[in-house]
């Protein structure tokens, strides 16, 4: 697929591999349209990224408020007569540790990195169900089959939104004509992991032209970086036994926060 001409919408377009795949996109004769909650950045982006070739729009959203969701992508689609591809950026990195665990953390993580997506999936399957054509893009994560301590909030919000895009490929496809593409990064430089450090992890710009050359040759998992991709999978095979030895401390990564017993 080639964006020239296509109309993008991109949600958590001010940081991170969202920006990152703006600033791209805006080179690629594309109509964009980006959300997020930060509503001066969104203007910023938009005003530099225009130019001749490119059309930007934006509009303030909350993926947690199915409203501000639903008039989103109503926007894009008044403005631009249709949505071509969707790319669903926002997200959060909470740590949950055991000692404090508490379920406004986890309730939080799934209503953004989950719920979040399904809400613009809500609204966007109309659209494109009429069109018969249609991509939407998701950011999951790679480690999204085996807990990792100290991070269930967002595995579990990950793994959640892994299982539904695995589930909706296949019908998407053959009914609606609509490709649905899972991203998998692993460690990425963004605000996100700010205060982490991760082995291997790579810059933001490097994840989005890694994201967006998957787009072009139509893959349905986009997994990366690859030497982490190998040991995430090379870990997932370890039995339990041995998954269950590993350094708790060495699991959660350097930054972790220190957390004293309630």
């Amino acid at each position: 697929m080639e964006f020239n001409g296509k109309v993008v919408l991109i949600s958590g377009a001010t940081g991170g591999m969202g920006e990152e795949i703006a600033k791209l996109l805006s080179k690629e004769g594309c109509k964009l349209a980006f959300f997020s909650r930060r509503e001066e950045k969104l203007k910023e982006i938009s005003s530099r990224l225009s130019n001749d070739k490119t059309k930007c729009i934006f509009k303030k959203c909350d993926v947690k408020n199915i409203e501000e969701v639903k008039e989103a992508v109503e926007f894009t689609h008044k403005n631009f007569g249709r949505i071509d591809v969707a790319i669903l950026t926002a997200g959060v990195l909470i740590p949950n540790p055991i000692q404090t665990f508490d379920s406004k953390i986890i309730k939080n993580s799934m209503e953004i990195n989950f719920m979040g997506t399904v809400h613009f999936i809500e609204s966007l399957l109309p659209i494109m169900k009429s069109q018969k054509s249609g991509t939407i893009v998701a950011t999951s994560t790679l480690p999204d089959r085996r807990g990792v301590p100290g991070w269930g909030a967002y595995g579990a919000s990950k793994a959640a939104l892994s299982w539904l895009m695995e589930s909706l490929r296949v019908e998407a496809k053959q009914r609606y004509n609509i490709d649905v593409i899972t991203v998998k990064p692993g460690s990425v430089k963004t605000p996100m992991l700010e205060g982490y450090e991760r082995h291997g992890a790579i810059p933001a710009k490097k994840a989005a032209e890694i994201i967006i050359g998957g787009i072009k040759k139509g893959k349905k998992v986009i997994q990366f970086p690859l030497g982490q991709v190998a040991l995430i999978r090379m870990m997932d095979a370890f039995p339990l036994s041995a998954y269950d030895s590993m350094d708790i401390d060495q699991q959660k990564g350097d930054g972790y926060p220190s957390v004293e017993e309630e």
